[in-house]
């Protein structure tokens, strides 16, 4: 039940942001991403993705439709098990965008809870962007995640689940700072005990400090695949 409040009151936080704001830049566009997971020991594995973003429309719906590819992130991530619901990850991406390559270490921690038919997830996020041409970034992130199965207490193979994700992210380049707000609210279908696929609006807040606000939505469709284990019931 407090999980429930806790969603609404995250709901209605993030709808009463964006309706506060102008929309003076508007970008949709598509966010695939692949996840495989091979499980090492009892204690620790390895995480990859395959990510691309894609742009359907800008200044929407002002402009008409303008398909650009705009970059592709390779992650690698070692995952550490510190107890049956908390784990530590140190990971690195590699981002392809036009002709330059972009680099991200990445440190998470992360815990979960199982409240009845509830999963509840806390994710913390330090990571560090370095580029040829540019200072180096460093973000800070929160994210807060619940997940309800449409039946029963958890999602089963051929069964659906509600996944909602809700983010906060600070920023720091060059003296300049932003913050950004994410939501993000997927259906999720498990196909088997070892893969599933989730689709769902990922909308992104940002440069709340500055005079124009920037809205992105993308079209997120992520599917997982686990290697060497019995469920990806753990997954994020």
């Amino acid at each position: 039940m407090k999980t429930k409040r806790a969603f609404i009151l995250v709901y209605l936080f993030n709808t009463i942001c964006y309706q506060m704001v102008a929309q003076t830049s508007f970008t949709s566009g598509l966010l695939p991403k692949i996840v495989v997971s091979n499980k090492l020991s009892n204690y620790t594995k390895l995480i990859h993705s395959l990510e691309s973003r894609q742009q359907l429309w800008e200044h929407y719906p002002d402009d008409d439709f303008s398909y650009d590819y705009l970059l592709t992130d390779l992650t690698t991530i070692l995952s550490f098990k510190l107890s049956s619901d908390k784990v530590f990850n140190i990971g690195y991406l590699l981002r392809l965008e036009g002709d330059q390559l972009i680099h991200r270490s990445i440190f998470q921690y992360a815990s979960t809870q199982q409240l009845e038919s509830t999963r509840v997830a806390h994710r913390f996020v330090t990571d560090q962007t370095f580029t040829k041409d540019e200072s180096p970034e460093f973000r800070l992130r929160y994210r807060f995640t619940v997940e309800i199965p449409f039946s029963g207490y958890r999602a089963d193979p051929g069964e659906f689940y509600l996944k909602v994700n809700n983010e906060y992210l600070g920023s720091y380049q060059s003296s300049n700072s932003d913050i950004e707000i994410r939501i993000i609210p997927f259906i999720g279908y498990v196909v088997t005990p070892k893969s599933k696929l989730e689709i769902g609006p990922d909308y992104r807040l940002s440069q709340l400090l500055e005079s124009g606000i920037k809205n992105r939505v993308w079209l997120s469709l992520n599917y997982y695949y686990a290697i060497d284990t019995k469920t990806l019931r753990n997954e994020n």
